[in-house]
Protein backbone atom coordinates (compact mmCIF):
# COMPACT_ATOMS: atom_id res chain seq x y z
CA UNK A 1 0.00 0.00 0.00
CA UNK A 2 1.61 3.39 -0.99
CA UNK A 3 0.71 6.29 1.10
CA UNK A 4 0.36 10.03 -0.31
CA UNK A 5 0.79 12.90 2.78
CA UNK A 6 -0.36 16.08 2.23
CA UNK A 7 2.93 18.86 2.57
CA UNK A 8 4.30 20.06 5.69
CA UNK A 9 4.63 23.47 6.27
CA UNK A 10 2.93 26.87 5.65
CA UNK A 11 0.91 27.38 2.20
CA UNK A 12 2.88 29.96 -0.11
CA UNK A 13 1.04 32.66 -2.23
CA UNK A 14 0.17 32.13 -5.18
CA UNK A 15 0.05 27.97 -4.48
CA UNK A 16 -2.62 25.63 -4.30
CA UNK A 17 -5.99 27.36 -4.94
CA UNK A 18 -7.88 25.17 -2.02
CA UNK A 19 -4.98 24.20 0.56
CA UNK A 20 -1.42 24.31 1.71
CA UNK A 21 -0.44 22.08 2.43
CA UNK A 22 19.32 2.12 -1.02
CA UNK A 23 20.18 3.65 -4.95
CA UNK A 24 17.55 1.09 -6.43
CA UNK A 25 18.55 -1.52 -8.17
CA UNK A 26 17.09 -0.01 -11.54
CA UNK A 27 16.87 3.96 -10.50
CA UNK A 28 14.42 5.91 -12.66
CA UNK A 29 16.96 8.10 -14.33
CA UNK A 30 16.13 11.79 -14.24
CA UNK A 31 13.62 11.71 -17.49
CA UNK A 32 13.76 8.87 -19.87
CA UNK A 33 12.30 9.83 -22.90
CA UNK A 34 8.60 7.91 -22.67
CA UNK A 35 6.40 6.40 -25.24
CA UNK A 36 2.58 6.60 -25.24
CA UNK A 37 0.19 5.29 -27.79
CA UNK A 38 -3.07 7.21 -27.96
CA UNK A 39 -5.10 4.24 -28.67
CA UNK A 40 -5.68 1.13 -27.43
CA UNK A 41 -7.99 -2.06 -27.84
CA UNK A 42 -11.31 -1.27 -25.49
CA UNK A 43 -12.95 -4.26 -24.15
CA UNK A 44 -16.75 -4.06 -23.31
CA UNK A 45 -15.49 -4.75 -19.17
CA UNK A 46 -13.59 -1.85 -19.85
CA UNK A 47 -16.02 0.31 -21.34
CA UNK A 48 -18.60 -0.26 -17.94
CA UNK A 49 -15.98 0.72 -15.60
CA UNK A 50 -15.11 3.71 -17.59
CA UNK A 51 -18.28 4.70 -18.04
CA UNK A 52 -18.59 4.39 -13.76
CA UNK A 53 -15.68 6.54 -13.64
CA UNK A 54 -18.44 9.07 -14.91
CA UNK A 55 -21.09 7.66 -13.17
CA UNK A 56 -20.77 9.73 -9.54
CA UNK A 57 -24.12 11.17 -7.60
CA UNK A 58 -25.33 14.44 -9.34
CA UNK A 59 -25.75 15.50 -5.09
CA UNK A 60 -22.18 15.86 -5.18
CA UNK A 61 -20.92 19.34 -5.22
CA UNK A 62 -18.61 20.50 -8.45
CA UNK A 63 -15.16 19.88 -5.98
CA UNK A 64 -16.64 16.31 -4.51
CA UNK A 65 -17.65 15.29 -8.01
CA UNK A 66 -14.22 15.56 -9.33
CA UNK A 67 -12.72 13.81 -6.41
CA UNK A 68 -14.84 10.63 -7.10
CA UNK A 69 -14.41 10.77 -10.96
CA UNK A 70 -10.67 10.87 -10.48
CA UNK A 71 -10.76 8.00 -7.79
CA UNK A 72 -13.31 5.76 -9.76
CA UNK A 73 -11.27 6.11 -13.03
CA UNK A 74 -7.69 5.64 -11.43
CA UNK A 75 -9.28 2.56 -9.99
CA UNK A 76 -10.63 1.17 -13.85
CA UNK A 77 -7.22 1.63 -14.63
CA UNK A 78 -5.16 0.13 -12.48
CA UNK A 79 -7.71 -3.03 -12.81
CA UNK A 80 -7.14 -3.04 -16.26
CA UNK A 81 -4.43 -5.41 -17.62
CA UNK A 82 -1.91 -2.84 -19.39
CA UNK A 83 -1.08 -3.74 -23.13
CA UNK A 84 2.36 -5.05 -24.88
CA UNK A 85 3.70 -1.50 -24.57
CA UNK A 86 2.69 -1.51 -20.53
CA UNK A 87 -0.10 1.03 -21.25
CA UNK A 88 -4.27 0.61 -19.97
CA UNK A 89 -7.13 1.20 -21.17
CA UNK A 90 -7.88 4.88 -19.68
CA UNK A 91 -4.71 5.89 -19.19
CA UNK A 92 -4.12 8.45 -21.09
CA UNK A 93 -7.92 9.55 -19.57
CA UNK A 94 -6.56 9.51 -16.36
CA UNK A 95 -3.13 11.29 -16.85
CA UNK A 96 -4.83 14.50 -19.14
CA UNK A 97 -7.31 14.58 -15.87
CA UNK A 98 -4.40 15.31 -13.48
CA UNK A 99 -2.46 17.19 -15.51
CA UNK A 100 -5.12 19.59 -16.06
CA UNK A 101 -5.69 19.61 -12.07
CA UNK A 102 -2.12 20.11 -11.65
CA UNK A 103 -2.70 23.08 -13.74
CA UNK A 104 -5.13 24.11 -11.70
CA UNK A 105 -3.46 24.32 -8.85
CA UNK A 106 -6.16 22.30 -7.28
CA UNK A 107 -3.89 20.04 -4.66
CA UNK A 108 -7.14 18.98 -2.66
CA UNK A 109 -8.40 17.16 -5.49
CA UNK A 110 -5.24 15.30 -6.03
CA UNK A 111 -4.66 14.66 -2.11
CA UNK A 112 -8.46 14.14 -1.29
CA UNK A 113 -8.29 11.14 -4.25
CA UNK A 114 -5.07 9.66 -2.94
CA UNK A 115 -6.80 9.65 0.61
CA UNK A 116 -9.93 7.96 -0.61
CA UNK A 117 -7.91 4.92 -2.57
CA UNK A 118 -5.08 4.45 0.25
CA UNK A 119 -8.09 2.70 1.78
CA UNK A 120 -10.26 1.70 -0.16
CA UNK A 121 -8.11 0.79 -3.17
CA UNK A 122 -4.65 0.07 -2.40
CA UNK A 123 -3.42 -0.94 -6.13
CA UNK A 124 -5.69 2.15 -7.63
CA UNK A 125 -3.69 4.79 -5.10
CA UNK A 126 -0.21 3.31 -6.04
CA UNK A 127 -1.51 4.04 -9.66
CA UNK A 128 -2.79 7.10 -9.48
CA UNK A 129 0.14 8.44 -6.90
CA UNK A 130 2.83 7.64 -9.68
CA UNK A 131 0.80 9.34 -12.02
CA UNK A 132 0.40 12.47 -10.48
CA UNK A 133 4.03 12.31 -9.21
CA UNK A 134 5.14 11.38 -12.60
CA UNK A 135 2.63 14.75 -13.90
CA UNK A 136 4.78 17.45 -11.63
CA UNK A 137 7.97 15.68 -12.16
CA UNK A 138 7.92 15.64 -15.97
CA UNK A 139 6.40 18.37 -18.23
CA UNK A 140 6.23 17.88 -22.12
CA UNK A 141 6.13 21.37 -23.80
CA UNK A 142 6.41 22.91 -27.23
CA UNK A 143 8.43 25.61 -28.63
CA UNK A 144 7.44 26.58 -32.05
CA UNK A 145 7.58 22.95 -34.18
CA UNK A 146 9.97 21.39 -31.29
CA UNK A 147 8.46 19.28 -28.09
CA UNK A 148 10.67 19.58 -25.68
CA UNK A 149 10.66 17.70 -22.13
CA UNK A 150 11.51 19.17 -18.60
CA UNK A 151 12.40 17.01 -15.17
CA UNK A 152 12.50 18.63 -11.74
CA UNK A 153 15.27 16.40 -10.02
CA UNK A 154 17.04 15.85 -7.03
CA UNK A 155 20.31 14.68 -5.58
CA UNK A 156 19.69 13.65 -2.05
CA UNK A 157 22.89 13.77 0.65
CA UNK A 158 24.14 12.90 3.81
CA UNK A 159 26.39 15.14 5.83
CA UNK A 160 27.96 14.13 9.05
CA UNK A 161 29.54 17.59 10.78
CA UNK A 162 30.77 18.79 14.01
CA UNK A 163 28.37 21.59 14.93
CA UNK A 164 25.84 20.64 11.99
CA UNK A 165 25.67 22.61 8.36
CA UNK A 166 24.93 26.09 8.21
CA UNK A 167 22.45 28.08 5.81
CA UNK A 168 24.35 31.19 5.04
CA UNK A 169 27.63 29.15 4.61
CA UNK A 170 25.77 26.54 2.06
CA UNK A 171 26.60 26.85 -1.31
CA UNK A 172 27.80 30.46 -0.60
CA UNK A 173 31.03 29.82 -3.06
CA UNK A 174 29.73 30.87 -6.30
CA UNK A 175 32.77 29.69 -8.26
CA UNK A 176 32.48 26.43 -6.45
CA UNK A 177 29.07 26.25 -7.12
CA UNK A 178 29.21 27.37 -10.87
CA UNK A 179 31.51 23.95 -11.07
CA UNK A 180 29.71 21.44 -9.08
CA UNK A 181 26.32 22.08 -12.15
CA UNK A 182 28.72 22.26 -14.65
CA UNK A 183 30.09 18.20 -13.26
CA UNK A 184 26.66 17.18 -13.75
CA UNK A 185 26.91 17.06 -17.30
CA UNK A 186 30.95 16.49 -17.89
CA UNK A 187 30.01 13.27 -15.66
CA UNK A 188 27.05 11.74 -18.00
CA UNK A 189 24.57 12.06 -15.11
CA UNK A 190 22.50 14.33 -17.90
CA UNK A 191 23.13 14.30 -21.97
CA UNK A 192 25.50 16.60 -23.20
CA UNK A 193 22.76 18.01 -25.58
CA UNK A 194 20.20 18.80 -22.65
CA UNK A 195 20.55 22.25 -20.74
CA UNK A 196 20.85 21.71 -17.18
CA UNK A 197 20.38 24.32 -14.43
CA UNK A 198 20.73 23.92 -10.52
CA UNK A 199 19.05 26.11 -8.17
CA UNK A 200 21.30 27.74 -6.40
CA UNK A 201 20.30 26.66 -2.65
CA UNK A 202 20.49 24.00 -0.51
CA UNK A 203 17.37 22.67 0.54
CA UNK A 204 16.33 21.23 3.98
CA UNK A 205 13.79 18.15 3.95
CA UNK A 206 11.58 20.45 6.01
CA UNK A 207 11.55 22.44 2.68
CA UNK A 208 11.10 19.16 0.31
CA UNK A 209 8.74 17.83 2.06
CA UNK A 210 6.52 21.51 2.17
CA UNK A 211 6.09 21.08 -1.30
CA UNK A 212 2.92 20.54 -3.20
CA UNK A 213 2.17 18.14 -6.37
CA UNK A 214 1.46 21.78 -7.68
CA UNK A 215 3.87 23.67 -6.87
CA UNK A 216 6.97 21.00 -7.91
CA UNK A 217 4.65 21.76 -11.47
CA UNK A 218 4.98 25.37 -11.22
CA UNK A 219 8.75 24.74 -10.23
CA UNK A 220 9.00 22.91 -13.22
CA UNK A 221 6.64 25.38 -15.59
CA UNK A 222 9.13 28.50 -14.17
CA UNK A 223 12.18 26.44 -15.40
CA UNK A 224 11.18 26.20 -18.70
CA UNK A 225 10.68 29.39 -18.93
CA UNK A 226 13.59 30.21 -17.59
CA UNK A 227 15.47 28.31 -19.92
CA UNK A 228 13.40 28.82 -23.40
CA UNK A 229 12.41 32.94 -23.41
CA UNK A 230 15.37 35.39 -22.60
CA UNK A 231 12.98 37.59 -21.62
CA UNK A 232 11.76 35.79 -18.00
CA UNK A 233 13.58 37.20 -15.34
CA UNK A 234 11.28 35.79 -12.12
CA UNK A 235 10.74 32.51 -11.27
CA UNK A 236 8.09 33.19 -8.54
CA UNK A 237 7.37 29.40 -7.83
CA UNK A 238 10.97 28.39 -7.75
CA UNK A 239 11.77 31.60 -5.04
CA UNK A 240 8.48 30.10 -3.09
CA UNK A 241 10.26 26.82 -2.48
CA UNK A 242 13.18 28.24 -0.78
CA UNK A 243 11.52 28.65 2.68
CA UNK A 244 14.88 28.49 4.42
CA UNK A 245 15.88 26.23 7.15
CA UNK A 246 14.46 25.40 10.27
CA UNK A 247 16.76 26.43 13.73
CA UNK A 248 19.63 24.16 14.38
CA UNK A 249 19.63 22.11 17.74
CA UNK A 250 23.03 21.23 17.53
CA UNK A 251 25.75 22.45 20.00
CA UNK A 252 29.24 23.36 18.40
CA UNK A 253 30.68 20.02 19.16
CA UNK A 254 27.62 17.61 18.40
CA UNK A 255 28.19 15.46 15.63
CA UNK A 256 25.66 16.06 13.19
CA UNK A 257 24.03 13.95 10.78
CA UNK A 258 21.77 15.70 8.29
CA UNK A 259 19.93 14.86 5.36
CA UNK A 260 19.96 17.68 2.37
CA UNK A 261 19.19 17.55 -1.45
CA UNK A 262 20.33 19.53 -4.47
CA UNK A 263 17.41 20.36 -6.60
CA UNK A 264 17.79 20.91 -10.54
CA UNK A 265 16.24 21.26 -13.46
CA UNK A 266 16.97 19.54 -17.40
CA UNK A 267 15.44 20.66 -20.59
CA UNK A 268 15.97 18.27 -23.30
CA UNK A 269 14.71 17.01 -26.86
CA UNK A 270 12.26 14.32 -25.70
CA UNK A 271 13.49 11.81 -28.54
CA UNK A 272 17.82 12.69 -27.17
CA UNK A 273 18.49 9.20 -27.41
CA UNK A 274 20.67 9.43 -24.07
CA UNK A 275 17.61 8.95 -22.20
CA UNK A 276 16.00 5.83 -24.64
CA UNK A 277 16.05 2.94 -22.13
CA UNK A 278 16.32 -0.20 -23.88
CA UNK A 279 13.10 -2.42 -24.56
CA UNK A 280 14.56 -5.58 -24.00
CA UNK A 281 15.15 -6.41 -20.16
CA UNK A 282 19.10 -7.31 -20.35
CA UNK A 283 19.80 -4.30 -22.46
CA UNK A 284 18.05 -1.89 -20.02
CA UNK A 285 19.16 -3.43 -16.98
CA UNK A 286 23.03 -2.86 -18.35
CA UNK A 287 21.69 0.95 -19.08
CA UNK A 288 20.89 1.04 -15.06
CA UNK A 289 23.69 -0.17 -13.92
CA UNK A 290 26.14 2.17 -16.34
CA UNK A 291 23.80 5.50 -14.82
CA UNK A 292 24.83 4.24 -11.41
CA UNK A 293 28.51 3.62 -12.19
CA UNK A 294 28.52 7.21 -13.74
CA UNK A 295 26.76 8.68 -10.69
CA UNK A 296 29.15 6.50 -8.21
CA UNK A 297 32.60 7.65 -9.55
CA UNK A 298 30.90 11.46 -10.15
CA UNK A 299 30.28 11.46 -6.39
CA UNK A 300 33.67 10.51 -5.45
CA UNK A 301 35.40 12.97 -7.65
CA UNK A 302 32.76 15.83 -6.03
CA UNK A 303 33.31 15.61 -2.52
CA UNK A 304 36.44 17.72 -1.91
CA UNK A 305 34.23 20.51 -3.97
CA UNK A 306 30.71 19.39 -2.27
CA UNK A 307 32.73 20.13 0.71
CA UNK A 308 33.91 22.99 -0.42
CA UNK A 309 30.61 23.97 -0.78
CA UNK A 310 28.76 23.22 2.40
CA UNK A 311 31.45 24.72 4.39
CA UNK A 312 34.17 26.98 2.68
CA UNK A 313 36.68 24.34 3.09
CA UNK A 314 37.43 20.66 1.50
CA UNK A 315 39.52 17.95 2.87
CA UNK A 316 39.80 17.18 6.66
CA UNK A 317 39.84 20.81 7.38
CA UNK A 318 36.23 20.30 6.45
CA UNK A 319 35.26 18.26 8.91
CA UNK A 320 32.49 16.89 6.59
CA UNK A 321 31.68 13.55 5.63
CA UNK A 322 29.60 13.16 2.47
CA UNK A 323 27.31 10.50 1.07
CA UNK A 324 25.33 10.99 -2.13
CA UNK A 325 22.19 9.08 -2.54
CA UNK A 326 20.94 9.06 -6.63
CA UNK A 327 19.99 11.82 -8.50
CA UNK A 328 16.21 11.05 -9.36
CA UNK A 329 13.02 12.51 -10.05
CA UNK A 330 12.11 14.65 -7.82
CA UNK A 331 9.64 12.76 -6.12
CA UNK A 332 11.78 9.49 -6.18
CA UNK A 333 14.25 11.10 -5.02
CA UNK A 334 12.73 12.68 -2.31
CA UNK A 335 11.05 9.51 -0.71
CA UNK A 336 14.34 8.13 -1.38
CA UNK A 337 16.46 10.23 1.34
CA UNK A 338 13.87 10.48 3.60
CA UNK A 339 13.59 6.94 4.03
CA UNK A 340 17.24 6.81 4.11
CA UNK A 341 17.61 9.21 7.21
CA UNK A 342 14.79 7.75 8.43
CA UNK A 343 16.69 4.09 8.82
CA UNK A 344 19.53 5.80 10.20
CA UNK A 345 17.93 7.76 13.00
CA UNK A 346 16.06 4.31 13.65
CA UNK A 347 19.41 2.76 14.11
CA UNK A 348 20.78 5.34 15.98
CA UNK A 349 17.71 5.32 18.79
CA UNK A 350 18.30 1.60 18.54
CA UNK A 351 21.36 1.22 19.86
CA UNK A 352 21.23 4.47 22.29
CA UNK A 353 18.37 2.17 23.81
CA UNK A 354 20.59 -0.97 24.18
CA UNK A 355 23.41 1.16 25.55
CA UNK A 356 21.46 2.58 27.37
CA UNK A 357 20.00 -0.20 29.20
CA UNK A 358 23.48 -2.29 29.17
CA UNK A 359 22.47 -4.64 26.75
CA UNK A 360 23.66 -6.44 23.60
CA UNK A 361 21.85 -6.92 20.14
CA UNK A 362 22.45 -10.32 20.47
CA UNK A 363 20.12 -10.19 23.37
CA UNK A 364 17.61 -8.73 21.96
CA UNK A 365 14.26 -9.65 19.54
CA UNK A 366 13.25 -7.38 17.20
CA UNK A 367 9.10 -6.79 16.70
CA UNK A 368 8.13 -4.57 13.94
CA UNK A 369 4.63 -2.87 13.59
CA UNK A 370 2.83 -0.64 11.05
CA UNK A 371 -0.89 0.01 12.65
CA UNK A 372 -3.35 0.98 10.22
CA UNK A 373 -3.79 4.59 11.77
CA UNK A 374 -6.65 6.99 10.57
CA UNK A 375 -4.51 9.63 9.40
CA UNK A 376 -0.89 8.71 9.59
CA UNK A 377 1.20 5.19 9.53
CA UNK A 378 3.86 4.91 12.30
CA UNK A 379 6.91 2.30 11.76
CA UNK A 380 6.86 0.68 14.92
CA UNK A 381 10.35 -0.49 15.95
CA UNK A 382 10.65 -2.65 19.45
CA UNK A 383 13.51 -4.18 20.75
CA UNK A 384 12.59 -6.47 23.55
CA UNK A 385 14.81 -8.63 26.10
CA UNK A 386 13.99 -11.29 29.02
CA UNK A 387 13.83 -8.46 31.16
CA UNK A 388 11.41 -6.47 29.31
CA UNK A 389 11.92 -3.25 26.65
CA UNK A 390 15.66 -2.56 25.80
CA UNK A 391 15.03 -0.15 23.01
CA UNK A 392 12.21 1.48 20.89
CA UNK A 393 12.27 4.00 17.24
CA UNK A 394 8.59 5.27 16.59
CA UNK A 395 8.84 7.03 12.49
CA UNK A 396 5.69 8.57 10.56
CA UNK A 397 6.59 7.02 7.23
CA UNK A 398 4.93 6.73 3.28
CA UNK A 399 5.59 5.40 0.11
CA UNK A 400 5.25 1.74 -0.30
CA UNK A 401 4.61 0.45 2.96
CA UNK A 402 5.89 -2.92 2.20
CA UNK A 403 9.11 -1.70 0.88
CA UNK A 404 9.13 0.58 4.28
CA UNK A 405 8.77 -2.46 6.68
CA UNK A 406 11.49 -5.50 4.36
CA UNK A 407 13.88 -2.23 4.17
CA UNK A 408 13.87 -1.52 7.98
CA UNK A 409 13.71 -5.82 8.80
CA UNK A 410 16.48 -5.57 6.87
CA UNK A 411 18.49 -2.53 9.19
CA UNK A 412 17.32 -3.89 12.20
CA UNK A 413 19.01 -7.77 11.49
CA UNK A 414 22.17 -5.64 11.15
CA UNK A 415 22.48 -4.52 14.55
CA UNK A 416 22.65 -8.59 15.47
CA UNK A 417 19.54 -9.41 16.79
CA UNK A 418 18.54 -12.49 18.06
CA UNK A 419 15.36 -12.29 15.42
CA UNK A 420 12.94 -10.08 13.84
CA UNK A 421 9.30 -10.79 14.18
CA UNK A 422 5.97 -8.61 12.90
CA UNK A 423 3.17 -7.14 15.08
CA UNK A 424 -0.14 -5.48 14.92
CA UNK A 425 1.08 -3.01 17.26
CA UNK A 426 1.85 -2.92 21.27
CA UNK A 427 -0.24 -2.73 24.34
CA UNK A 428 -0.36 -0.07 26.95
CA UNK A 429 2.45 -2.35 28.56
CA UNK A 430 4.89 -2.31 25.72
CA UNK A 431 3.61 -5.88 24.77
CA UNK A 432 3.72 -6.59 21.10
CA UNK A 433 0.15 -7.51 19.81
CA UNK A 434 -0.30 -10.90 17.46
CA UNK A 435 3.47 -11.27 17.01
CA UNK A 436 5.11 -13.65 14.40
CA UNK A 437 7.59 -14.29 12.24
CA UNK A 438 8.56 -12.14 10.03
CA UNK A 439 7.98 -13.14 6.52
CA UNK A 440 11.11 -12.35 5.21
CA UNK A 441 11.35 -12.25 1.01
Amino acid sequence: MNQAKRPSGKPQPGASKKAGPKPAPKPMSAGPAREKPKTHVSTEAARRRQHQAHAASQSLDEDELRVQQMVALASAVAADAPDRTGRRIGQDELERMVRNTLRERDDDTLYEALEQLRYDDPRGHAFLREVVEEGADIIVLRRGEKELEINAFLIPLLARTRGGLREDRALADGDAFDALRESIQKAGLESARARVVLVHHLYHPEEINALSFSEVEAMNRDAFASLTDKKILSVPAIERSMRGWPASHFAPDDEALELRFLLGFSLKDVDDPFYAIPQEEAAADAYFEARAQRFRQWSEEITPLMQQCLTGRSGEAAQCQLHFLYQDLFHGAKHTGNGEYRTLQMLSELEAGLEQAGAQAAQATAFLALPDEEEDRTLQVVLRGAQGELARSFHLVDGDLQAVLLDAADAVASLGVAGVRLADGFDADGLPLRARDFPMA
